[in-house]
């Protein structure tokens, strides 16, 4: 079983792990080709690519001058560690064993704008590129055009026959897995709040939600479907009229 999770825009690259060796991203190459192009992007050109205000874009502009390719300890932070929004604050790393940080180094991965497909102890340095965003640079039109084979074909690569693959991203991070072309079973997820009789989406409990599976998964070692299944964190249940064979759909 593998499992897939957005990354995150707020990153803390001061938080480590001894848990952890750190390594290099598999698409670190391409990871600079992009960082190339974005370098020479005014903080303007940032700030209207990702809706963003002009003290962030200078920020990240600082970011792009600054981002190498093979970072000191300093400078970067092992991936699962250094992103740290809602998906993360719901997987809590830091307060993993030793067991369930080797369970999400063999079986979790972090989509990533810039790094395209992330292990746990990849190291990263700060970024903010967003997958879905009209990045038009070299021939391609965008990131799912140039990520879009990579991250599929690593997947498969990385996946034995017959496993599955758990898709905790957002829409727009998992449109870069062609599920056509992934030689395995994709499993969706959905996440409701009873309020008032009705069941209700809200995208930050979903978030977190969406960390709470890897966590649970990898506290309890995970193997199957019906694993997966009986996750229970915060509330949680399975709903078994909702979910089908390709969507587990968890109510609270």
């Amino acid at each position: 079983m593998k499992i897939v999770t957005s990354p995150a825009k707020l990153m803390n690259v001061e938080n480590s792990t001894d848990l952890l060796r750190s390594t290099t991203p598999k698409f670190i190459e391409d990871a600079a080709f992009i960082q190339s192009h974005l370098k020479h992007k005014s903080p303007k050109y940032l700030s209207e690519l990702m809706e963003i205000s002009p003290k962030l874009a200078d920020e990240n502009w600082e970011r792009n001058q600054k981002w190498k390719s093979n970072p000191k300890p300093k400078e970067s932070a092992p991936a699962m560690f250094a992103f740290t929004g809602e998906v993360y604050r719901g997987l809590d790393a830091k307060t993993l064993d030793k067991n369930a940080v080797d369970y999400l180094q063999k079986n979790y991965r972090m989509l990533s704008g810039l790094y395209g497909l992330l292990k746990p102890s990849d190291k990263v340095m700060l970024y903010r590129l967003e997958m879905g965003r009209h990045f038009e640079f070299d021939q391609y039109k965008n990131l799912y055009e140039f990520w879009t084979e990579k991250v599929t074909d690593q997947l498969n690569s990385e996946m034995k026959k017959n496993e599955i693959l758990l898709n905790l991203a957002s829409t727009e991070y998992g449109k870069v897995i062609n599920r056509k072309k992934l030689n395995h079973k994709v499993i969706d997820f959905d996440f409701y709040e009873l309020k008032d009789g009705k069941l209700k989406t809200i995208v930050v409990y979903t978030k977190h939600a969406r960390g709470l599976v890897v966590r649970y998964c990898a506290e309890t070692n995970a193997k199957t479907l019906n694993d997966v299944k009986a996750f229970n964190y915060e509330g949680y249940r399975i709903n078994e009229e909702k979910s089908t064979d390709t969507k587990l759909v968890f109510t609270r």
